[in-house]
């Protein structure tokens, strides 16, 4: 297949969060942190296969493969604990792979390592981009329920400001909320990271 033809069909962000809510409840409940790997393992059947060397050889931790049978997943992020809510965010963008470019996705032919490398190769950078975007976006509105940030926010916020020694009414946005991405995070099941992301969009 000649990768440098193809071009990611454009998908609103509103209709990628309805399509991530629509999944998790018909795959999980509305308790969090949502349990990425059973839905993948026990609900949907794909298996997932610790492969060694994988951020080595290719620079991903995770990949699914084109008939959706199976995600490769890098063996030492997969067996190291700190890894884990990284690891999880990764598996969840493989699903946003399966929900939103399932037909184009399985016209590729990925089957192995060396066919993703091909496929990363040969793509347009921006069209590689675009799909990613759209996968990651998934993966935050799947596993950060947006109707349920307000409550975790007010319970975290509150517990912070009583356990802190600082006056938070003049308190800068962005160091706000790199406070409260941390223990946010835990609640999610997310990287401290990946939550700054979704806080910084969140208005309370």
């Amino acid at each position: 297949m000649d990768f440098s033809k193809f071009r990611t069909p454009y998908i609103k962000k509103d209709v990628i969060k309805i399509k991530a809510d629509t999944f998790r409840k018909m795959y999980w409940n509305d308790s969090i942190p949502v349990d990425i790997e059973k839905i993948i393992d026990v609900k949907l059947g794909i298996d997932i296969i610790p492969t060694p060397d994988m951020m080595k050889l290719c620079n991903t931790d995770a990949l699914i493969s084109s008939d959706f049978t199976s995600i490769n997943v890098d063996n030492d992020w997969y067996n190291d604990e700190r890894n884990m809510n990284r690891l999880r965010f990764s598996l969840a963008h493989e699903m946003g792979h399966f929900v939103l470019h399932k037909d184009i996705y399985g016209s590729f032919k990925i089957e192995s390592l060396d066919d993703f490398y091909n496929f990363i190769e040969n793509i347009s950078q921006q069209t590689y981009r675009s799909m990613e975007w759209q996968a990651q976006t998934f993966a935050s509105y799947l596993l950060v329920p947006r109707d349920m940030v307000r409550s975790v926010y007010k319970k975290i916020y509150d517990e912070v400001r009583q356990s802190a020694s600082m006056d938070f009414s003049n308190i800068e946005e962005e160091f706000l909320n790199d406070l409260m991405s941390v223990p946010m995070s835990k609640e999610f099941g997310i990287s401290a990271e990946a939550m700054f992301y979704v806080l910084s969009e969140y208005k309370n």
